[in-house]
């Protein structure tokens, strides 16, 4: 029978519950392939012993696992891995685990296209309706970014911030919800790529490029310093990705 390695609790956890802890680690074996499509899980009794919480929290994992379309549960078969179709792509937390497990070679630059596809548009139409508040929001966030040029965790947390916040003063609700899911996902190579050497200046050096046009309401030039931003974070997450550190990064 297959053994699910039990979650590692600590008093803090990231603010996650028993059965999100249960979740996360279920799903991290889907990822990463060692539970295959198909695969049958042990039954709830020996789940709640295996990761040594109750019933009532393996039950509730389960349902949030086939609310994700990772998991169908059938009377008399019991639970089974669904194929990866089935899933539900657009959850912040398949994504990033697809993109921290590094099995699937496309999800990454599938989530780069959907930024270099929306982002630039998203950063003209903020030039173009910003308000002085998003301005001023977002000058913050800059001047918090240059105090934290070497320390990757909270210049990674103001950077999305500072996307969160151009993606507000874009005023299209349904562009900002697109993106969410993607922003959550690369988090891991934000922090990675932000690590290397020269690399946060050189992204610093973007978010002023795209503030300043955005400032002067100019949306053309708004767009440009985007596209050239995510082609740089591009350069950066590959590089990243190939010195395997990806394994280590969690959100």
């Amino acid at each position: 029978m297959f053994m699910l390695a039990p979650p590692t609790y600590t008093s803090v956890d990231n603010g996650r519950r028993l059965h999100d802890d249960v979740v996360l680690q279920i799903l991290r074996q889907i990822s990463l392939g060692i539970l295959k499509p198909g695969a049958s899980l042990p039954t709830e009794p020996i789940l709640a012993q295996q990761f040594g919480v109750s019933r009532t929290v393996i039950r509730e994992a389960v349902r949030v696992l086939v609310s994700k379309g990772l998991l169908t549960v059938k009377h008399g078969s019991g639970m089974r891995v669904q194929p990866p179709q089935n899933w539900a792509y657009l959850d912040p937390i398949i994504l990033f685990e697809q993109v921290r497990a590094g099995r699937d070679v496309n999800i990454l630059d599938e989530l780069i296209e959907v930024r270099r596809l929306l982002e630039p548009e998203a950063a003209g139409l903020a030039a173009e309706r910003r308000t002085s508040e998003d301005i001023a929001a977002l000058r913050d966030q800059l001047a918090s970014m240059a105090a934290f040029l070497d320390q990757p965790d909270p210049y990674t947390r103001v950077d999305i911030e500072f996307h969160t916040r151009l993606l507000a003063a874009s005023q299209n609700r349904l562009l900002r919800e697109a993106l969410r899911p993607i922003a959550h996902a690369l988090t891991a190579g934000r922090l990675l790529s932000i690590g290397q050497p020269g690399a946060a200046e050189q992204s610093l050096r973007g978010h002023e490029e795209i503030f300043a046009a955005v400032e002067r309401q100019d949306g053309d030039a708004a767009r440009a310093g985007m596209r050239r931003h995510v082609l740089q974070f591009e350069k950066d997450i590959h590089a990243a990705f190939s010195e395997g550190g990806m394994a280590n990064i969690d959100i």
